[in-house]
């Protein structure tokens, strides 16, 4: 009961911040966490990525996410994804994609947003940015 409670206020908050499911899990096998704000959130396929949620995969661990515009991502083992910054709001003309790969690997394959606001898009990595134009492409960072 406690649990239920616990549950519906937190999610509760969450819409009335305004938090929005921004990617869809496709793919998971191995160790993968997904830690949202304090929280370490049990991760399945077909389960549901925020912005500002951090992923990390273990040494055989590996995910495939599928976001609202169509954006595909894979992450490889031993990797950790921010996803800082997610808006695609196609009517109103507003857009923005910023992630951080601190560690590991990455494929990259761009959706709408990468085609109608390619300057928006932005891939970090503690080497530099990434700047996307509707490309797919391919990262490591050590």
């Amino acid at each position: 009961m406690v649990v239920r409670v616990w549950a519906l206020a937190v999610l509760t908050a969450m819409s009335l911040m305004g938090a929005d499911e921004i990617a869809l899990i496709k793919s998971i096998q191995g160790d993968v966490t997904l830690k949202r704000g304090a929280e370490i959130v049990s991760l399945h396929k077909g389960g549901v990525v925020f912005e500002n949620d951090i992923i990390q995969t273990g040494e055989k661990g590996m995910i495939g996410l599928s976001f609202n515009d169509g954006t595909l991502i894979s992450i490889g083992p031993k990797s950790v994804l921010v996803v800082d910054t997610y808006l695609f709001a196609p009517s109103q003309k507003k857009f923005a994609f910023d992630l951080t790969l601190h560690k590991g690997t990455a494929a990259f394959e761009s959706g709408r947003i990468g085609k109608l606001a390619p300057e928006k898009v932005h891939f970090k990595t503690s080497q530099g940015i990434v700047g996307i134009r509707g490309t797919k492409f391919v990262v490591e960072v050590e």
